[in-house]
């Protein structure tokens, strides 16, 4: 690699590499009470994507034994998150727009994956799917836009 692209790199992902990507894994599965409280667990995360994916437990269902849909709305935005932040700056959660396309009621674990679609100086969108992982069958969709804290 280039010096030159040693350095657009470097701007690009603030000096974050796969070990710090690992250790921000690491650090969301252990930490995050919100992610263990819905058995949500990080499971790759680069510069540009992210994915999580939960464990549907009885609590995860509806009163119609169906997925809840807060459960895929709430994976989306997490692993938007993830990737969001793996720069090493701090973000919140500004809007999102989130589609329900199929239910799900025989799953035991579904996937989100999420990928930056922009980033600026102050605000970052993703693109974030949730499917069944055996199947690939598309359930949810959104995008979401994140406003970061450390803007300068």
């Amino acid at each position: 690699m280039t010096e030159k692209k040693k350095e657009e790199q470097e701007k690009r992902t603030g000096g974050r590499g796969p070990a710090d990507f690992a250790e921000q894994i690491r650090r969301a599965n252990e930490s995050n009470p919100f992610m263990l409280h819905n058995h949500i667990r990080a499971v790759s995360l680069t510069e540009t994507q992210a994915a999580v994916e939960a464990e549907v437990e009885p609590d995860s269902l509806n009163a119609m034994g169906s997925v809840h849909g807060g459960l895929m709305f709430v994976m989306a935005e997490v692993a938007a998150g993830l990737v969001t932040r793996n720069n090493g700056r701090r973000y919140v959660t500004l809007d999102s727009s989130f589609r329900f396309i199929k239910g799900s009621n025989s799953a035991k674990i579904l996937l989100a994956e999420a990928a930056i679609t922009k980033r600026g100086r102050t605000v970052c969108f993703a693109r974030a799917s949730v499917r069944e992982p055996g199947s690939g069958i598309l359930l949810a969709e959104g995008d979401f836009t994140f406003y970061c804290l450390d803007a300068s």
